[in-house]
């Protein structure tokens, strides 16, 4: 059996985070079945612990908490990643005697999901590919447009331990041109390459969606192609996340 547990938005990205990494703990344990999780998602900026070792690093957290957004450490790889109102993120948990799939598969098997979730809402104009300079780049990343001029729809990105995988990212429905701000100047103070009109959205693609509409669709293709169950998230978890997130905060 795979759970499907779609959250309501959280008070702030810190239980968001928790929130994540306490479901894929249970799942890990045994304690929860597989599970696939959307969660809204409240404004931050996520890094990767390889972004914390870089030179300019304590320069891109101020500038993302001067404009608001704080600063957290992902626990899956990529690059920063920026979130908001209008963005979610998803992902597919499997416990490792389940993940059976290695890396390429379970990147296919995300694009897949995502791509099929958009043609339920009658958009079909997006494809696997990478943009050029664009946020945590990757050759799975769902693109509108080409390599060169297109924009990022969704970011995918993996966790893998010895007792469980996670495959999933960040979908952008609307809000691009703050994300863009904000990454901006991310990137340029740890001196990477990023070009802002790679952030794309559904919105700016030409879908008239909101991102409850965009969350409805993806529970709808988790029920349908892994016949997961609407489950509740129970009050105990929460707790636990509220907790554990503390400790992916970046403080300044």
């Amino acid at each position: 059996m795979m759970e499907l547990l779609v959250a309501r938005r959280f008070e702030s990205p810190v239980a968001a985070y928790g929130y994540f990494r306490t479901v894929f703990e249970q799942v890990a344990s045994g304690a929860r079945p597989p599970a696939v999780s959307i969660t809204p998602s409240t404004r931050h900026v996520g890094v990767t612990r390889r972004d914390t070792r870089r030179e300019g690093f304590a320069g891109a957290v101020r500038a993302a908490n001067g404009l608001g957004y704080p600063v957290l450490v992902r626990a899956s790889g990529g690059g920063a990643i920026a979130a908001d109102t209008g963005t979610f993120g998803f992902s597919i948990i499997r416990p490792e005697e389940d993940g059976k799939q290695g890396i390429d598969e379970r990147y296919d098997e995300a694009s897949d999901f995502v791509l099929a979730a958009f043609k339920r809402l009658g958009f079909s104009g997006a494809e696997v590919g990478e943009v050029r300079e664009e946020f945590c780049p990757g050759d799975h990343s769902i693109r509108f447009g080409s390599y060169e001029s297109g924009m990022k729809l969704v970011g995918i990105a993996q966790r893998i331990t010895r007792r469980a995988t996670s495959v999933g990212g960040i979908v952008l429905v609307s809000g691009e041109k703050e994300l863009a701000r904000v990454l901006e100047r991310v990137y340029a103070a740890m001196s990477l390459p990023f070009r802002p009109e790679s952030v794309g959205s559904l919105r700016r693609a030409g879908a008239r969606v909101e991102v409850t509409d965009v969350i409805e669709a993806f529970a709808a293709e988790a029920q349908e192609r892994y016949g997961a169950v609407p489950a509740k998230v129970g009050e105990r978890t929460l707790e636990q996340a509220r907790k554990v997130g503390e400790e992916c905060l970046i403080r300044p």
